[in-house]
């Protein structure tokens, strides 16, 4: 083709063909944009193919990663409903009568409103988009919105869980811990134990300002709005690999 090509070149300029050749070196230059912007659609074919998959990969990490998210979230909302359920059934149990008291119940509810309830929630995939700017690579808007909104919309949660974490590893732990031996459910009879404690204004205060750290808490995903639960689910289902769904 090029010694083609070159043939009738050399063939305009020994006839001397003024306007054959133009022609020809018009048409030789169509030919070389034209090949320049095939080639430049076979490499955006490739990048955009390229960009595909790596959208595919993310969008499979994300899923799984959030899917975890939501079952440690939902997992870690049980605790603090029963710590709270814990902390309401010690208060209606004041003024505690050691004849009349159910030995089981009451050091399970011991038990239980120590528990340092954490969502230890995975944040690798949205850590790896910030570092590497890899947010355009994600289609669907919304989902891009979500994914950089996550960090703010779960800081709240954040925060409230380590208040109730600190209040009970610094007050409630070390109170308990002078008071009962551990396991309670054997402690409650120990013959050092003087349960009297539990009728003390301190106990109850204490009680109080536990159950009201598990309430501040849970009100972040009780409320009418529940952010977090509806950006966790919208963002399960756009990232399940259904690409109407993505769009």
């Amino acid at each position: 083709m090029i010694k083609f090509f070159r043939h009738l070149r050399h063939q305009f300029l020994k006839e001397n063909n003024i306007s054959k050749y133009l022609l020809y070196a018009i048409g030789e230059i169509l030919l070389v944009v034209i090949g320049i912007l095939i080639a430049l659609q076979i490499n955006n074919w490739n990048q955009n193919r390229i960009n595909s998959i790596r959208e595919s990969l993310l969008l499979r990490e994300i899923n799984i990663e959030f899917k975890f998210n939501k079952e440690e979230l939902e997992s870690t909302i049980r605790t603090y409903v029963h710590i709270r359920e814990q902390c309401n059934y010690l208060l209606k149990s004041l003024p505690v009568i050691r004849s009349e008291m159910n030995k089981d119940s009451l050091s399970r509810a011991l038990s239980e409103i120590r528990n340092l309830g954490t969502a230890d929630l995975s944040m690798g995939s949205i850590s790896a988009l910030i570092n590497t700017s890899s947010f355009e690579f994600i289609s669907n808007t919304e989902l891009r919105s979500l994914l950089i909104q996550w960090d703010d919309l779960i800081s709240d949660y954040f925060e409230r869980e380590g208040q109730a974490i600190n209040y009970t590893r610094q007050t409630i732990i070390p109170y308990l811990a002078k008071r009962i031996p551990r396991p309670y459910i054997e402690g409650i009879n120990d013959d050092r134990v003087d349960l009297s404690f539990m009728n003390s204004i301190e106990f109850e205060n204490l009680i109080i300002d536990r159950r009201g750290d598990a309430s501040t808490l849970l009100n972040v995903v009780e409320d009418e709005e529940d952010k977090i639960r509806k950006a966790l689910d919208r963002i399960i289902f756009l990232t399940n690999g259904n690409k109407e769904r993505q769009k």
